[in-house]
């Protein structure tokens, strides 16, 4: 797994903080995957957890198995990039993540809409698997 390397954390308008990692890797030679990640914790209480799931019900067992933050998480890169553009590439990637991301991941309803598909997605496996 490679390692991540945190670059930058921005304050949101919503009260979240994104962060901006850096998760290139060298593939053969000189050529580079540019990889930039932007992750969002985001904090489950019983309270939040009640307003998308109608009740909190399953909260303890949520919370049990996936824990407390749960993460947001948007990848870009490019593949097999030249040594030399590297570092062109990412800030490229970074500057093109804050201009389309950010004002989605910064939107009022952002985190309520992510933790909504999280737990619809962990209600759905705990009825696969009962």
């Amino acid at each position: 797994m490679t390692e991540l390397r945190s670059i930058e954390k921005i304050e949101l308008s919503n009260g979240l903080q994104v962060e901006f990692l850096d998760g290139s890797r060298l593939v053969a030679g000189d050529r580079w995957l540019v990889k930039i990640v932007a992750r969002i914790p985001i904090e489950v209480t019983e309270e939040n957890f009640r307003a998308v799931a109608g009740d909190g019900a399953l909260y303890g067992e949520f919370i049990r198995e996936r824990g407390s933050p749960v993460l947001f998480t948007l990848e870009k890169e490019r593949n097999f990039i030249d040594e030399k553009e590297k570092n062109s590439i990412l800030e490229t990637l970074i500057r093109e993540l804050k201009q389309y991301a950010l004002p989605y991941m910064g939107h009022p309803a952002f985190a309520r809409g992510h933790l909504k598909r999280i737990v619809q997605e962990f209600e759905e496996k705990r009825r696969w698997w009962k």
